[in-house]
């Protein structure tokens, strides 16, 4: 639940500081995945990320003034949902990814609500609808990994799943 009394510049402060956390954990996990698909998922969603970030930074900037947004403590970061842990499975990393993308969307939506400038309401609405699509389409390799454990590619990078015994 957002603070009632948290302004939408406040909540791009905190949106800002969450998208860098976005940008990491999508960076790390295309890092520590084999599977081509998968792993260039996760890198288009860790540049995505980066881009939101610029975004939100260049549009506070423009509103306030100010070079940099004012630094959040983590309290403020979970808005954004859990965090990973070490000893997480790709499965239970996934799920806290899709919970983070769902979390923005309601983030955005409501610093959108709350913004009385036009141009901040467009950009917080394209990120809602960023956010909703990255966590379909993270769902989907969510889902797909969970019917197919062994889901994999042989040396030419075609995917395979390997039947047991």
């Amino acid at each position: 639940m957002i603070d009632e009394k948290l302004t939408a510049l406040e909540i791009i402060g905190i949106a800002i500081r969450a998208e860098q956390d976005a940008y990491e954990l999508y960076d790390a996990m295309a890092r520590q995945v084999s599977q081509a698909e998968l792993k260039t998922e996760l890198e288009r969603l860790a540049g995505e990320e980066r881009t939101h970030e610029r975004w939100l930074t260049a549009y506070y900037r423009q509103a306030t003034g100010e070079v940099t947004p004012p630094p959040v403590p983590d309290v403020q970061i979970t808005l954004f949902g859990p965090v990973v842990h070490d000893g997480m499975s790709l499965l239970q990393v996934l799920d806290v990814a899709i919970e983070k993308e769902r979390a923005a969307e309601n983030v955005y939506a409501e610093a959108q609500r709350r913004s009385g400038d036009p141009s901040g309401k467009r950009l917080l609405g394209e990120l809602v609808e960023f956010e909703r699509g990255h966590a379909r389409k993270l769902t989907v390799f969510r889902e797909t990994i969970a019917r197919n454990p062994a889901w994999q590619e042989d040396a030419a990078g075609r995917t395979i799943q390997l039947e047991g015994p």
